[in-house]
């Protein structure tokens, strides 16, 4: 079995894949970051800090991760699609 293919689809999924990945990571990074700086607080910041607050950080970080990882589903399916279909 020869695959054809096109190979500037080949890179750009990969390329759109790595990026959806380095977004995941983004959002990793971002979320570690925030619970850190929510440990250094004061007890009087962490009292006052509404927890509406924090579920709008949590929201957010949400939609950032569904995001990300629809950007890494998109470089896959695009590799997926420049494959070509299988030829006998």
């Amino acid at each position: 079995m020869v695959r054809t293919g096109d190979q500037t689809g080949k890179v750009l999924g990969v390329a759109v894949f790595i990026l959806g990945v380095v977004l995941l990571l983004a959002v990793f990074v971002l979320a570690y970051q925030d619970l850190i700086a929510a440990d250094d607080a004061s007890f009087f910041n962490r009292l006052v800090n509404p927890p509406t607050t924090l579920l709008f950080k949590g929201a957010l970080l949400l939609i950032m991760g569904i995001v990300a990882s629809a950007v890494a589903n998109k470089g896959v399916a695009l590799y997926q699609a420049s494959r070509g279909p299988e030829a006998s």
